[in-house]
């Protein structure tokens, strides 16, 4: 009977704290203003773009502006979708619009006198995105691939931890 009371209450904070983090993270995205949405991305908020070791991506950047994030992706980064190294972008407060790939994995700058310089540089980021830096001035959009869900990883700790106490 203990067991199943201590069961019940572990489970109930569990549950209690995924509900809390989401709003949490909703209300923190309108006060960062980072809540834009584009369709077939995922607005991982604030910072820059982290693989699971905390890495970030090489990136290849257009020396110019983008009005919103969401021209960004459609006008720039969607054209290196089909390409498997294509993690997702990112977009400042400047108006820059980066395009970010794994290590080493960012594709060959176009050389046309009519299109913008492009700017890259090479970073250790390496597969799915996981999360940001947190820094304010640039959002991370995470691309269709890169489907790591906070609220699972925390769903999956509290039933660890249930087990655990059992």
């Amino acid at each position: 009977m203990v067991l199943s009371n201590l069961f019940l209450q572990c489970a109930f904070i569990g549950i209690a704290f995924i509900l809390f983090s989401s709003s949490i993270s909703v209300e923190a995205a309108e006060v960062w203003g980072v809540h834009e949405q584009v369709q077939g991305y995922r607005n991982l908020g604030r910072g820059s773009c982290q693989d699971s070791r905390g890495k970030m991506y090489s990136y290849l950047q257009r020396t110019m502006t983008f009005p919103d994030a969401i021209t960004c992706a459609q006008k720039e980064c969607e054209r290196f979708g089909n390409i498997g190294a294509y993690r997702g972008f990112e977009f400042s407060v400047g108006k820059r619009c980066t395009c970010l790939f794994d290590v080493d994995q960012a594709p060959p700058v176009p050389d046309s006198g009519e299109a913008p310089d492009y700017v890259g540089g090479s970073d250790g980021g390496d597969g799915d995105v996981f999360s940001t830096t947190s820094m304010p001035g640039t959002t991370c959009f995470a691309s269709p691939g890169s489907r790591i869900e906070v609220k699972a990883a925390f769903a999956l700790l509290s039933s660890a931890t249930i087990f655990m106490l059992l």
